[in-house]
């Protein structure tokens, strides 16, 4: 098979299994962060809402910055396993540390503790910078083909949602059984972990990246002339902003659910079940969804999903202690993001082929940065209104009761705002328009790409010759 051929080339069960199981162990970390990490530094800690809620964001803010930096490194790797898959090597041991980490909070005073939770939620947030943005730029190294792509995305948001599902529905039952205190919770962590940093070495022992670099990665941009050539690529920044809206909804309604199952519903248990029935939905749905992509592209079923999420906010919204609603609520809230869920990263490769074609270089690991990076953002902003709002509505942790401002502000940051953030995203998908011209932007990329072939080729004839 030829090298132009082998870029396009279908990719078997066994490898896309294989980077499907990247994102399972990515989000064992994602689902712990953004449903429970806020409630267990709250009520298991003793911590106060609005301090965590500003070391949240301004890790999260600070690690925007290192997923540039790292898209940058991808960019510049070069070895025999190519340029993205060492590093889901590398960081496989680093990411599953860092994660026990997090919940190993040692007994001290307030100020100590704070700086502790800083210091290691930094450090989680560096080791899924090191696993991710290597592990997704490997999506666009693994083929060129646009189905292909398709059919890898939903296959690793199918990884995606199961190992949320796995950490959000699996942490409250196993930290119960394993006595309900600070250890149960470092043990929990200690097997999820483990389990990650299997999955990530899967994932490195059985893909391949198969394209070939036009430039030497020496001669790839740097940080600042990358970050001016993608802020020239207006599809690029549209997906930034749709990630940043998309996540801070995420972030509101998934890192509230504890709270409204314990307040609103009598038992913080019940939130692994409203989980179940959130991410159940998206696992099964998103074994169907490449017919309908294919049928209909990717905005449609997502501008459609975002609608079905936004009713099923509406049902929680008719009465929020009503347990039938709320299981009927988070069931369409499901259901509404299974497009969304099995489109949205698959949506970076083609900014990336388009920023190849406006611009003529191709910045693989930046530009996928922006999916990290604005994913990041938006749950570390999410997480720390979450945090504020509490905080300013007179919650805390360690109280058995709460005031009526603080259960009210627990109903807004779970139901009322995602709902309004949902609303927006229809907005922007509805501007997003890269499908309409993809077509044009991939013939005319071969063409490029077949015209410096054969100046290559007519080259190294004219050297033969000359020799």
């Amino acid at each position: 098979m030829s090298a132009c051929s082998d870029e396009f080339a279908t990719v078997n069960w066994k490898e896309r299994l294989s980077f499907g199981g990247g994102d399972l162990a990515t989000n064992i970390a994602w689902g712990a962060l953004a449903t429970y990490v806020v409630f267990f530094y709250t009520n298991v800690i003793g911590a106060a809402a609005s301090a965590v809620g500003t070391i949240v964001l301004v890790a999260r803010l600070f690690d925007g910055v290192v997923d540039v930096g790292m898209g940058a490194i991808v960019d510049r790797t070069s070895t025999r396993w190519g340029k993205a898959r060492p590093w889901v090597l590398w960081a496989a041991a680093p990411f599953a540390i860092a994660l026990i980490l997090v919940f190993a909070v040692p007994g001290m005073e307030p100020t100590p503790t704070l700086v502790y939770i800083a210091v290691t939620y930094a450090l989680m947030n560096i080791a899924l910078s090191a696993a991710v943005i290597p592990y997704g730029t490997l999506n666009t190294r693994m083929t060129r083909d646009f189905t292909e792509r398709s059919r890898l995305n939903v296959t690793r948001m199918f990884g995606a949602t199961l190992g949320s599902l796995v950490v959000t529905v699996l942490t409250l039952p196993l930290v119960s059984a394993l006595g309900d205190d600070q250890r149960a919770w470092i043990i929990t962590f200690c097997l999820f972990g483990a389990l990650a940093a299997v999955l990530f070495f899967v994932t490195f022992r059985n893909t391949r990246e198969r394209i070939v670099d036009t430039a030497p990665p020496k001669d790839q941009p740097g940080i600042a002339e990358s970050l001016k050539l993608a802020a020239k690529n207006r599809y690029w920044l549209l997906l930034f902003a749709i990630f940043i809206v998309f996540s801070i909804a995420e972030s509101l309604y998934t890192g509230a659910t504890a709270y409204f199952a314990q307040y609103f519903l009598g038992n913080a248990g019940f939130a692994a079940l409203m989980s179940f029935m959130l991410y159940i939905p998206a696992l099964l749905g998103m074994l169907f969804m490449q017919p309908v992509y294919h049928r209909f592209g990717k905005i449609g079923p997502m501008i459609v999903g975002a609608a079905i999420f936004v009713a099923g906010s509406l049902v929680i919204a008719i009465d929020p202690t009503d347990m039938t609603l709320a299981v009927t609520g988070s069931i369409l809230r499901g259901i509404g993001r299974i497009p969304i869920f099995g489109a949205i990263w698959g949506m970076l490769p083609d900014t990336i082929e388009y920023g190849e074609w406006k611009n003529g270089r191709r910045l693989e690991g930046v530009l996928y940065s922006a999916g990290s990076m604005g994913q990041k953002l938006g749950y570390g902003l999410g997480a720390a209104v979450l945090g504020w709002v509490m905080g300013a509505a007179g919650y805390n942790g360690l109280n058995h009761t709460q005031p009526d401002s603080a259960l009210a502000a627990i109903n807004a940051l779970f139901v009322y705002v995602p709902t309004v953030l949902f609303v927006l995203l229809i907005v922007l998908f509805w501007a997003y328009r890269l499908e309409r011209i993809y077509p044009t932007v991939e013939k005319d990329l071969a063409e490029r790409r077949a015209a410096a072939g054969e100046s290559s080729m007519s080259l190294g004839d004219s050297r033969g010759k000359q020799s």
